[in-house]
């Protein structure tokens, strides 16, 4: 009978390693060796506008930086609404050097990545900068960034929060991207190397980008994220994160889109094989597995071990989180965490068992089917959900 509560603890020991290495390791420190950048890019790849794309793009062209930097907004045509947002921003901001990248059309690539190789193409600066348009920066941000491109470091990246309010399916991405991916992969990422990224906000050295060569290779992955990551280290070259925290608003969808998206994000997961995938599920969600352990056993009678070994698990998983809040993300917006019980036992096994048989993923009005990795084996137009 002990044997059912094996996933638990594993499960558990997974949350306390992660909360350890945020208590100790989520520290900004100057950099003890001189960054290499002499001059940085910084390239919005964008599509479409919302509510904070203006005001966060006006945050970034805020930011003070130690070097010499240039903006660039890379889209697909001038017809895209983010373009007259971009250009009523370079009236704003004539001192700042600021341009607009008209990518043309992706033809089944992944639209994110095509519009960077656009961006990265009219670099004036070796070093880049990647953004995307829903983060917000404060105006050290970027200098931050820049002092951890230090010798061997290829990439610099920063840990991202959904901060709110917003509606259902927004606060369900935030949830999972605030204490379930963010808090393992970062707390992996902590103090050393690892072949993924999170991209919202990551800066590439000029040796990287020697290095890797045409970044139009990463247009062929909806992965792009990890894709970069293992570039990076099979060049030779580092990544790091950066222990500081930029924001994102939360998605405006509703319950079933806020739904959609969390399923392109499992079925990204699952590209990356059943290992991963399997891995991920038992060691991520405590919660889950001490119920079902508290299930068997509360069954054959020994309930008070199968009510304590849950109340464990969810005291740990939610200790876990406010760490996370206390050294990363602050105490605003806390008040989410309450509802992790309920999506680990509920959500979870839906969202997990769904993504094991998905191989395609929506973005921006294209269905893209995936293969390994998350490589691009097809494309067809779908109705535009903004998941």
């Amino acid at each position: 009978m002990g044997l059912v509560w094996v996933p638990a603890a594993v499960a558990v020991a997974g949350c306390l390693a992660a909360a350890l290495a945020f208590g100790t390791r989520f520290r900004l420190r100057s950099a003890t060796v001189p960054s290499t950048v002499t001059g940085l890019t910084v390239i919005v790849p964008i599509r479409g506008v919302d509510d904070s794309t203006e005001a966060n793009l006006g945050a970034l062209l805020a930011s003070v930086v130690p070097v010499p930097v240039e903006y660039l907004i890379a889209m697909e045509s001038a017809d895209d609404p983010a373009h007259a947002v971009a250009t009523r921003l370079q009236e704003r901001h004539p001192g700042v050097r600021m341009s607009i990248v008209l990518s043309g059309r992706a033809e089944g690539r992944m639209g994110k990545q095509h519009n960077l190789r656009a961006g990265a193409k009219q670099a004036s600066y070796p070093a880049i900068a990647s953004m995307d348009a829903d983060v917000r920066v404060a105006p050290d941000t970027l200098a931050i960034g820049v002092a951890h491109l230090t010798e061997g470091v290829g990439v610099a990246y920063f840990l991202p929060q959904y901060v709110g309010p917003g509606p259902a399916g927004g606060r369900l991405v935030a949830l999972y991207s605030n204490y379930y991916y963010q808090l393992n992969m970062g707390a992996l990422a902590l103090g050393r190397s690892v072949p993924f990224i999170t991209g919202g906000l990551w800066l590439m050295s000029a040796e990287a980008r020697a290095r890797i060569g045409d970044l139009g290779r990463f247009a062929t992955t909806v992965a792009d994220d990890a894709a970069i990551g293992r570039a990076v280290v099979e060049s030779g070259l580092r990544t790091t994160l950066v222990p500081r925290t930029v924001t994102i608003p939360f998605e405006r969808l509703g319950l079933g889109d806020g739904l959609r998206h969390l399923h392109k994000w499992l079925t990204m997961l699952r590209a990356e094989g059943w290992s991963t995938y399997l891995a991920i599920l038992v060691t991520w969600h405590p919660i889950l597995w001490a119920a079902v352990a508290a299930i068997v056993v509360g069954l054959s009678g020994a309930v008070a071990l199968a009510v304590g070994g849950l109340l464990v698990a969810i005291v740990v998983r939610l200790a876990a989180t406010a760490v996370l809040h206390r050294v990363a993300y602050g105490w605003s917006g806390a008040w989410l965490m309450v509802a992790v019980p309920l999506y680990e036992v509920v959500g979870v096994p839906l969202l997990f068992v769904r993504g094991l048989f998905s191989r395609h993923v929506d973005w921006r009005g294209t269905r893209y089917r995936i293969g390994r990795r998350g490589l691009i084996e097809g494309t067809s137009p779908v109705v535009d959900r903004r998941g």
